[in-house]
């Protein structure tokens, strides 16, 4: 099987819980640099492990992965680089390269035992240790430490670990052609996963692991829902992890961390994304588990979420112009622009879709009285979003202004939601289709935008113009439940496509893309310009090696064959 084979900049080299312990509270996690072959390590002062060239001009990859990288210079020498612990890096070189550590910024270079120790004077010490063709790059609090680490790993069977790093992405039965796409999805997802700690007290995932580092609420369901092709065990573990800082009055924090929680949340696709996991499982124990604590989750939001009597969801929003609706996802959506309190489409109908899902757990879980009452709460929700949220002049969904007391005509990918919700009539969703068609609206080269083409802001900074794939799997699952089948299928045919294209260009999966495909992931904006040199450190550009983007990718190409 093709294992993933893109050197690129920015993307992740980490150490994964799957393989031992990996904690949140001494992370040590780089990125492949741009302009060398070399691994940027995001320590509070950076350092890098490079391999310098002395005297090879071809260099052919055969594995890039986040924890296992292997490349040829030429007659048969070879460089090898691995994960072998959270901190300590180990692998195999040649006469024609030289492992060698940059510091940026000032440290006490010694030598102890032919090991070369750097210590930054900041409670954090590298060591590297080269023998024959064998290295060591190590990370610890103090140099004796590092020192040990390091020549513990000069002497690890290069061979066995090699193997074992390439068994993670064999015998998935995917088609040849995306076999190198799909084994990228493993190799993010296979980063991205924390170890128990602290108020963490099972496996856990994060976005990107950098820059972002918290766990946040919806991106573990979508991890999950790719994460089960693997295991449906860990799988349900990374949906156990979000009730891990649910507070006794059933809120459920938007980001957390074994040491903090954030105070608003985030859109409710817990019981949605469990449900998923068990078909696949059939676990009924890991099924009663989430509906006990969704049951909470969900009676918060209607308490604390609405400002009428009407089953109509209302985001918190704040005064930052970059971000005014966090708890919503959508930071930066010309929605929110000098508005406060809006009745929300997709607060509306995830709330839906979430109490469609509590009543099919509530079946399996054989609970009828309570099927019966979610259904009624569904009903409720659907009638108040059609009388209220739909424009029939439009023919289609918007928020409305509870200051203005109107419709608040933005046309943003979050009115297309009602169909993932299930709640609009056949017409109704005929009439969304037709706005997917529309070339001055949101039929683009790379579907689906965030904001509609016609729009005012439209352009390519986040959530004004750029697609998310998330948002593009949420509405193929609703065209397909609909009966939509085709324009399903072209959505995720046309974002698998672009997806690779973009993957065989840069080497990476992005946080989002520019849905004229006519920019680079990278030179799109992000709350600003982005920088010409790639840098988390000065600036966030579209997040490389993004969850959600990895996850949802791999679950699209395992379905494709049975749509």
């Amino acid at each position: 099987m093709s294992i993933a084979n893109k050197w690129a900049q920015g993307q992740l080299f980490a150490f994964s819980a799957l393989d031992g312990d990996s904690f949140f509270g001494d992370d040590f996690v780089g990125t492949l640099s741009g302009d060398r072959l070399g691994i940027r390590f995001h320590t509070k002062v950076k350092r890098e492990l490079v391999f310098l060239n002395r005297g090879f001009s071809d260099l052919v990859f055969d594995a890039v992965t986040g924890d296992y990288i292997s490349c040829r210079i030429g007659h048969g020498q070879e460089i090898k680089i691995f994960y072998k612990q959270a901190h300590l890096i180990v692998g195999t070189v040649c006469e024609a390269t030289e492992p060698t550590v940059f510091v940026e910024g000032k440290a006490t270079c010694t030598e102890v035992d032919s090991v070369l120790v750097q210590d930054t004077k900041d409670g954090e010490v590298t060591a590297l240790a080269v023998s024959k063709n064998c290295f060591a790059f190590a990370f610890a609090k103090t140099g004796e430490e590092a020192v040990f680490l390091a020549k513990s790993g000069i002497s690890q069977d290069m061979e066995q670990l090699e193997a074992e790093k390439k068994s993670f992405y064999e015998n998935h039965d995917i088609p040849e052609e995306y076999e190198a796409l799909y084994t990228k999805c493993l190799s993010v997802m296979k980063t991205q996963l924390y170890s128990p700690e602290g108020s963490m007290k099972g496996i856990w995932s994060t976005p990107d692991r950098l820059p972002h580092r918290h766990l946040w609420l919806w991106d573990s369901v979508f991890h999950a829902i790719g994460h089960r092709h693997l295991s449906c065990e860990l799988a349900e573990a990374l949906i156990c992890a979000i009730f891990y800082n649910q507070r006794e009055d059933g809120f459920i924090p938007h980001l957390a961390n074994p040491e903090m929680a954030s105070k608003i949340s985030q859109p409710p696709v817990i019981a949605w994304g469990a449900y998923r996991v068990y078909e696949m499982s059939k676990n009924q124990s890991f099924l009663k588990k989430v509906y006990e604590r969704n049951q909470k989750f969900l009676q918060w939001m209607q308490t604390h979420r609405r400002k009428t009597d009407e089953e109509l969801y209302v985001w918190h929003t704040s005064e930052n112009v970059h971000c005014r609706c966090d708890e919503s996802g959508m930071d930066n959506s010309p929605r929110f622009d000098d508005v406060k309190d809006l009745q929300a489409i997709d607060f509306s109908c995830f709330m839906a879709n979430e109490v469609r899902y509590m009543k099919k757990i509530a079946e399996v879980l054989e609970l009828w009285e309570e099927a019966n009452d979610y259904e009624d709460w569904y009903q409720q929700i659907a009638k108040a979003i059609n009388h209220k949220l739909w424009d029939e002049e439009e023919g289609f969904y918007f928020d409305y202004n509870l200051e203005k007391n109107e419709l608040h005509k933005v046309y943003s990918v979050a009115s297309f939601l009602p169909l993932f919700a299930g709640i609009c009539s056949k017409k109704q969703a005929e009439s969304l289709i037709s706005f997917l068609n529309r070339p001055d609206m949101f039929a683009t080269e790379f579907p689906i935008p965030s904001i509609a083409v016609c729009d005012k802001t439209f352009g390519s900074d986040m959530w004004r113009g750029p697609v998310w794939i998330n948002y593009n799997y949420m509405i193929s699952e609703g065209l397909f439940a609909y009966g939509f089948s085709e324009k399903a299928r072209e959505i995720r045919i046309k974002t698998i496509a672009f997806m690779k294209e973009w993957y065989e260009k840069t080497g990476t999966f992005y946080e989002f893309y520019d849905c004229l495909n006519q920019k680079a992931p990278s030179c799109l904006n992000r709350k600003g310009l982005p920088t010409d040199i790639y840098d988390i450190s000065v600036r966030m550009q579209s997040i490389r090696d993004y969850g959600w983007s990895s996850t949802l990718l791999c679950d699209m190409i395992k379905s494709r064959q049975d749509q």
